[in-house]
C-alpha cells in the first residue's frame, strides 16, 4: 500500500576534497583534563512547550535539507496522507501533510467546532470522530485563557457562525464551487428597529470593539460574555426572542442563549442606540460574510499571518521556532494542502514562519495561511480499512490540546464492497517486518472499499512467497524457517495485498529494553524483548515466543497489545529476577520494589570536604555553619571575577562511597537565589565520571531538597566526588553562598544480579593470525591527550612509543582519530606537529580527524586548522572510499552540517563507482558507547540512526560492497555490528582508559588490513564472510606473564592465563579484544575449539591448546612449551606432563 513521494528536491554539493593532513575537532563535554581538576561545562537551552517560551534561533547559515523520510498513502478518494522527516543545519523536522483534490466530487471539507459552538474547546481528534471526518487539522488561534473562542471568522455549511476580530480577517476557505482560496473575510451585519438600520461591530466574538455593538446567539455556547467589553462599565444589553425585545438592562447576562434568542451588547457609545429599544420592539438582525474573494464560501476558518501570496513567500518572522500548522492551495485552487510540523522536541525543532512559508510554496501552494501552532498543532488521519482517525503527530505538550475548531475532510460513502486489503504486522515496531528463524510474527489485515472505508474481510488466506522462508497459519501467524527476504500475502477472493518479511540469521542474543526495573507499589513498569543475529540485525520478539520465570509472590507480569510486558509490583521491599528465555538464549532482568532512604553524610565536619575552583580567578571557600539539624557546610563563591565558565567545587576528601545499588542521590540546599547551575560528579568502579544535574537554576532562597537519579549502567560501587554550582553565561556576574546538608540516597532492596550470557568475540579482530601479503595496511591512534604545558608527561611518552611502533609496522598511512591533544591552544598543536615530525616524518601520510579535545579550552577549531588544515576529508585509496567526519561538538550537525550532505552524496557515488569496492567512515565519537552509561556516544540518536541506515543501505544498493565505521572517544576497544556493518571503537594510546581492563579498557593502537582484491558481499552474510577488512589490536605492553602449573597429569585439563602489564600499573587478561598469537613446541597443537577437538581425536600430540578458551589438555607424557605473543612482545612457559 505504501509508496514514496518526493516532497523536497535536494541539490548535493561537491565531494569532500583529498588532503594529506587535516580534519579537526571541537569539544565542550564534561570530562576532566589531565590534572583532574578542571571541568568545562556545556549548558543546553531548556526545551519548553509553553507558548510564551519561544525557542530562538542562533544565526546559522542556511543550507540545503536532507530528506530522510517521505511516505505517502491514499486514505480516501482524492485524499493522500504523507509523513516526512528532514534534517538541516538547524535540526530535525518531523511533519505530516494531507493533500486534497478539491476537484474530486467524493471529497468535501467543512469546519469542525468543539461541542458544535463557538466558545468551547475539545481535542480535535474527538470532534473528528464525532463528525465522521477521515482526517483533520487544528484551526484558528483562540482565546486560550478565557472563552476559548477563535479569533478569526468561522463559516460552516455555507453559513457564518462567527465574525473575525479586528486584525484577524484573513481566512482559508473553499467556495461553493469547490475552489480553495486565502482571502480577507469581514463581517457585514446590521440590526433594524423603528425602521432604522444599525451596524453590527461583532458577531459571536470574544471581544466587542470600543463603542461598538456585538451580536450573540445560541452558537456562542456557554462561555461568559462579560469579558468581551474588556472591563468597560458603560455597557447595555438587549435580549431578543423571536424577533421581539424581551429584556433590556445595563448588566451583561451570563445564561446560555436559547436557540430562538439573539443578544445585543453595546459598549461605550454603542449603548446609546440600544438604550432606545424597549421591551416589545420588533428587531430584525441580518449578517453575512463580506470578502475580496471570488465566490461564496461553503466553509472558512481564520488564521494569521499570510505565508504565501500569489506564489510569493511573504516577509514573516524567521527567528522563532515552534510547532506549525498551515493551509495552502494550488494556483488554480483545485488542490488543498494541510501541513503540520512538530516542534519543541529533540526529534523535531519546528519551523519559523518564514521556513513554513517556503515549505508550503515548495510543495505546491500558490497561497498559504498560518494556522494556530505550538501545543495546538494536531493532525489526525485514518488509514485504509480503519473506522476512525487517530492523532498522527506528536503534540508538543505531550498530550493533545483542546482547541475550538479545525478543518475536517469528508469523503462520500461507497457500496461497502471489498476492493482492497491493508496488510501489516500486529506489532507496531520499526523492525517488526524482521523475524528470526523458528520464531513467529503476527500479521493483521484490514479490508476497505472504493472509499477506503472499513469493510469486513473474514475469509483471508495467508501465504509466503517464496514459501521456503516460512509458513502462515490460518490466524495470520508467520513462522520463519530460512534466512532471506520474502513476502507475506493475504488474499480474499480475487483481492490480495502483501507486506515484506525479512528472515534474519539465527538468534545470537536477546536483550530487554530495560536493564533493571526499580519501582514502587502501584507504579507498574514495562519492558519489551529485542533479539539480535550475529550481524547485528535486530528485531522485536513476540510474547508468544518468550518464556518468563519469576517469583509470582513479588510481581505479576502481563502481556500488552503492543507486544510489551507490564510488571505489576505486589510486595513492597521485595525483589526478584525475571528470567527471559527465547529458544536457547536467556536474559536476566532484576526487579526491585520500594526504596530505603539512607543519610550518607550530614556535612557535620568540614575536614571531610575541600574546595576547588575553576578558573583560578574564581573565589571559593568553605566553612561550618548551622544546618537544618546540627552542622552543615557552607560554600562561598565569587563568580564576578571573570566572564569564562566558572565553577566552585565542594569536593569529598576522600571520595564518599555510596551504598551498593544506589538509585537516587539528593540533599538539602539553602539557596541564595543567584541562579547558578547545580551539579554533582560521581565516579564508578572503573573510575568513569558521571555528571548529574541537581538543579537547572538555584533560583530559590532558604532550604530546598534536590534530587537526581544515577545514570543507567553505572558500575557499582559508586563514589561521590564533587557537588558544585557553575555559571556559563558571561553576563551573569555575582557572588553568593550555598549551604549543604543531609546527603541522602535511595537504595532498593537487594537482588541477585545474574551474569548475562557473554557476547562472543568478533572475527574482525584477528586472533592467532597475521596479515598476509594479500592485504595492505593503515594504522589508527587516538585519545593520547597530551598538553604542551607538560611536555615530559607519561602520556606524551606513551604517545611517542606508540608512534614508534606504528612506524616499525610500516602502514600505508596513519589516521589520528581525535583527541591527540588534551586542549586546543596553539602551543598544543605546535607540540603535536613537532611530535609527528620527529616520530613519523615523511614516511607515510597522516590524516587527523578532530575530536572534542581539539577545541577544548577554545570552543572552536581555528587553532587546529592553522596547523593541520581541513576538519573533514574524503578520498579513495586502493579502491576503498574513506570519509573522515568532524564530530568535535558531539554531533555531526552541530560540528558541521554540510558534512552530512556530503556523506550521503559520497556514499551514493561510491555505491555506483565500479572502482570503489568498500567504504570506511571515521568519526571521533562512536555511534554507540560500549560502556553501559552511554556517556561517550554521539548525542543525537536520530543522527546515529541515520548514519547507520545510510551505511546499511550502501551495502545493499551497491550490491554488497563492504562498509565499516571506526570511532574512538570511549577509551575502550570494542566491536559491535548493526545491520551488517561492523562498528569498531579504538581505545586510548596515551591517557588512562575509561573501561575496565578485562573488557577492552587498555592502552593500545590498531592496524587494519584490507584485501587488495575483495569481492562483493551479497546478502546477509556471517561476520566471517565479511573479512575484506580485519584489525589487529596492539596493546602497549611492558611485560607479559603466563599463569600455569609447572606439571600436569595425563588426562588433566587446565586454563592457561596470560596477563598483559601496561604503563601506569594497568594489568589485563591478554585476550580478546587484544590480538594475541599462541604457539608451542612441535608436540603441542594450538588451534581453535573445532580444530582442537580434531587434534585430540588424532592422538598425535602430547597436549592440545585451545586458544579461544585458554584450555590446555594433557594427552601424553613429555615436556611442552607454550609461547604467547602480542604487539611484538613474547613470553613462554614450559610444562611437564606426567603419567
Amino acid at each position: 500500500m505504501r509508496s514514496v513521494k518526493k516532497i523536497l528536491a535536494l541539490s548535493f554539493v561537491f565531494l569532500l576534497t583529498f588532503q594529506t593532513i587535516g580534519i579537526v575537532g571541537y569539544a565542550a563535554n564534561t570530562e576532566s583534563n589531565s590534572s583532574g581538576n578542571i571541568m568545562i561545562e556545556s549548558k543546553e537551552t531548556p526545551q519548553s512547550s509553553k507558548e510564551n517560551e519561544a525557542q530562538i534561533l542562533t544565526e546559522i547559515e542556511q543550507s540545503e535539507r536532507i530528506e530522510t523520510k517521505s511516505e505517502s498513502e491514499q486514505i480516501g478518494k482524492g485524499v493522500t496522507f504523507t509523513t516526512f522527516e528532514m534534517l538541516d543545519a538547524r535540526g530535525w523536522i518531523n511533519g505530516e501533510m494531507l493533500e486534497i483534490d478539491l476537484k474530486n466530487e467524493a471529497v468535501s471539507l467543512d469546519l469542525l467546532t468543539a461541542d458544535g459552538v463557538v466558545a468551547a474547546s475539545e481535542p480535535i481528534s474527538e470532534v473528528t470522530k464525532r463528525e465522521g471526518a477521515i482526517a483533520s487539522v487544528n484551526g484558528d488561534f483562540f482565546d486560550i485563557n478565557s472563552t476559548q473562542a477563535p479569533l478569526g471568522i468561522e463559516i460552516k455549511d455555507n453559513e457564518i457562525i462567527k465574525g473575525p476580530n479586528n486584525g484577524r480577517e484573513m481566512a482559508a476557505g473553499v467556495t461553493t464551487e469547490g475552489i480553495g482560496e486565502i482571502a480577507a473575510i469581514f463581517l457585514e451585519g446590521t440590526f433594524t428597529f423603528n425602521e432604522q438600520e444599525h451596524e453590527l461591530a461583532s458577531y459571536n466574538q470574544n471581544t466587542i470593539p470600543e463603542n461598538g455593538i456585538g451580536l450573540y446567539n445560541a452558537l456562542w455556547g456557554q462561555a461568559s460574555r462579560e469579558g468581551a467589553v474588556h472591563g468597560d462599565r458603560n455597557v447595555y444589553e438587549v435580549i431578543i426572542e423571536e424577533g421581539e425585545v424581551v429584556k433590556t438592562g445595563s448588566e451583561i447576562s451570563d445564561d446560555e442563549i436559547a436557540k430562538n434568542r439573539n443578544i445585543l451588547i453595546g459598549r461605550g457609545n454603542g449603548t446609546d442606540t440600544l438604550k432606545e429599544m424597549r421591551v416589545g420592539d420588533s428587531v430584525t438582525v441580518e449578517y453575512a460574510p463580506k470578502t475580496n474573494g471570488d465566490g461564496e464560501y461553503a466553509f472558512a476558518i481564520g488564521g494569521n499571518p499570510t505565508l504565501v501570496k500569489e506564489g510569493a513567500v511573504q516577509d514573516v518572522d524567521d527567528e522563532t521556532l515552534a510547532p506549525r500548522t498551515a493551509v495552502g492551495f494550488s494556483e488554480d485552487g483545485g488542490t488543498m494542502y494541510l501541513v503540520l510540523v512538530d516542534g519543541r522536541q529533540s526529534s523535531s525543532r519546528g519551523m519559523t514562519l518564514y521556513e513554513m512559508a517556503e515549505f508550503m510554496k515548495e510543495i505546491g501552494s500558490y497561497q498559504a495561511l498560518n494556522l494556530d501552532g505550538g501545543g495546538s498543532s494536531t493532525l489526525t488521519s485514518r488509514m485504509p480499512g480503519e473506522n476512525e482517525a487517530e492523532v498522527k503527530n506528536n503534540p508538543s505538550d505531550g498530550v493533545e490540546r483542546s482547541v475550538p475548531n479545525g478543518i475536517g475532510i469528508f469523503t462520500a460513502k461507497e457500496n461497502g464492497q471489498l476492493t482492497g486489503l491493508n496488510v501489516d504486522t500486529v506489532m507496531q515496531h520499526e523492525n517488526a517486518y524482521r523475524v528470526f528463524p523458528e520464531l513467529t510474527r503476527s500479521f493483521t489485515v484490514k479490508g476497505f472499499d472504493d472509499a477506503y472505508d472499513a469493510v469486513s474481510a473474514e475469509n483471508i488466506q495467508w501465504e509466503t512467497y517464496p514459501s521456503e522462508f516460512g509458513t502462515f497459519n490460518e490466524e495470520g501467524v508467520f513462522t520463519a524457517s530460512k534466512t532471506g527476504l520474502a513476502v507475506a500475502k493475504a488474499k480474499e477472493g480475487n483481492i490480495e495485498s502483501e507486506s515484506r518479511i525479512q528472515v534474519l540469521g539465527d538468534l545470537e542474543r536477546i536483550e530487554a529494553t530495560e536493564s533493571r526495573i526499580s519501582t514502587v507499589l502501584e507504579e507498574p513498569d514495562t519492558f519489551s524483548v529485542i533479539g539480535f543475529d550475529e550481524n547485528g540485525y535486530a528485531a522485536p520478539i513476540e510474547p508468544e515466543d518468550i518464556q518468563l520465570d519469576y517469583d509470582e509472590s513479588v510481581i505479576e507480569v502481563t502481556n500488552n497489545e503492543d507486544a510489551s510486558f507490564t510488571v505489576n509490583p505486589k510486595q513492597d521491599g521485595a525483589s526478584t529476577t525475571i528470567t527471559i528465555a527465547v529458544l536457547d538464549k536467556k536474559f536476566y532482568l532484576p526487579v526491585t520494589i520500594g526504596f530505603q532512604e539512607e543519610v550518607v553524610s550530614g556535612f557535620e565536619d568540614s575536614s571531610d570536604w575541600s574546595v576547588q575552583k575553576h578558573p583560578s580567578s574564581v573565589g571559593a571557600s568553605i566553612e561550618e555553619v548551622e544546618g537544618r539539624e546540627g552542622n552543615a557546610i557552607q560554600l562561598n563563591y565569587d563568580f564576578s571575577t571573570t566572564t569564562a565558565t566558572r565553577a566552585a567545587y565542594l569536593q569529598a576528601t576522600p571520595d564518599l562511597e555510596l551504598p551498593a545499588n544506589t538509585q537516587k542521590i539528593g540533599l538539602w540546599i539553602h539557596g541564595d537565589g543567584n541562579g547558578a547551575w547545580l551539579r554533582a560528579v560521581l565516579r564508578d568502579t572503573s573510575n568513569t565520571q558521571y555528571v548529574i544535574n541537581l538543579a537547572d537554576e538555584v533560583d530559590w532562597t532558604g532550604w530546598k531538597y534536590v534530587e537526581a537519579s544515577l545514570p543507567e549502567g553505572v558500575q557499582h560501587p559508586v563514589k561521590l566526588w564533587r557537588i558544585y554550582p557553575v555559571e556559563t553565561v558571561q553576563s551573569q556576574q555575582y557572588a553568593g553562598s550555598l549551604i549543604f546538608d543531609e546527603l541522602t540516597v535511595q537504595v532498593p532492596p537487594e537482588v541477585d544480579i545474574l551474569e548475562q550470557e557473554k557476547i562472543t568475540t568478533d572475527p574482525l579482530v584477528i586472533q592467532n593470525d597475521e596479515f598476509g601479503e594479500d592485504r595492505w595496511k593503515f594504522a589508527v591512534i587516538s585519545d593520547t591527550q597530551f598538553v604542551a604545558a607538560n611536555p615530559n608527561s607519561d602520556v606524551l611518552q606513551r604517545t611517542r612509543e606508540t608512534l614508534q611502533q606504528i612506524v616499525a609496522a610500516d602502514p600505508e598511512f596513519l589516521v589520528i582519530n581525535g583527541d591527540f591533544v588534551d586542549t586546543g591552544y596553539p602551543e598544543d598543536f605546535q607540540l603535536a606537529k613537532q611530535v609527528l615530525e620527529e616520530e613519523v616524518g615523511d614516511r607515510f601520510p597522516i590524516y587527523y580527524v578532530p575530536g572534542n579535545h581539539e577545541m577544548m579550552g577554545t570552543g572552536n577549531l581555528t587553532n587546529f586548522e592553522e596547523v593541520f588544515g581541513e576538519t573533514r576529508q574524503s578520498f579513495v585509496h586502493n579502491g576503498v572510499q574513506f570519509v573522515m567526519l568532524n564530530s568535535s561538538a558531539g554531533s555531526y550537525r552541530a560540528s558541521d552540517f554540510q558534512q552530512l550532505v556530503e556523506l550521503q552524496a559520497t556514499l551514493n557515488k561510491a555505491a555506483r563507482n565500479p572502482e570503489v569496492r568498500n567504504t570506511v567512515v571515521f568519526s571521533h565519537h562512536p555511534t554507540n558507547d560500549p560502556m553501559p552509561t552511554d556517556a561517550s556516544q554521539l548525542s543525537d540518536r536520530k543522527e546515529v540512526a541515520l548514519v547507520e541506515k545510510w551505511l546499511s543501505e550502501f551495502r545493499m544498493t551497491s550490491g554488497g560492497k563492504g562498509a565499516i565505521f571506526i570511532s574512538s572517544h570511549a577509551s575502550t576497544f570494542n566491536v559491535n555490528r548493526v545491520n551488517g556493518v561492523p562498528y569498531f571503537v579504538t581505545g586510548t594510546a596515551g591517557k588512562d582508559p575509561y573501561g575496565t581492563p578485562d573488557n577492552g579498557g587498555i592502552l593500545g593502537w590498531t592496524m587494519f588490513g584490507v584485501e587488495n582484491e575483495s569481492s562483493l558481499l551479497r546478502g546477509i552474510q556471517s561476520p566471517e564472510e565479511t573479512d575484506w577488512i580485519r584489525t589487529e589490536v596492539n596493546p602497549l605492553l611492558e611485560e607479559i606473564t603466563v599463569d600455569a602449573p609447572e606439571e600436569l597429569a595425563v588426562g588433566e585439563t587446565i586454563e592457561v592465563k596470560a596477563t598483559g602489564h601496561q604503563p601506569g600499573g594497568i594489568n589485563f587478561p591478554l585476550r580478546y579484544p587484544a590480538s594475541v598469537n599462541w604457539s608451542g613446541s612441535d608436540n603441542v597443537f594450538v588451534g581453535n575449539s573445532e580444530e582442537s577437538k580434531e587434534a585430540i581425536r588424532s592422538g598425535e600430540y602430547t597436549s592440545v591448546f585451545d586458544y579461544t578458551t585458554g584450555n590446555l589438555r594433557a594427552l601424553q607424557q613429555g615436556e611442552v612449551t607454550l609461547k604467547v605473543q602480542s604487539n611484538q612482545m613474547e613470553s613462554e612457559i614450559k610444562i611437564q606432563i606426567n603419567e
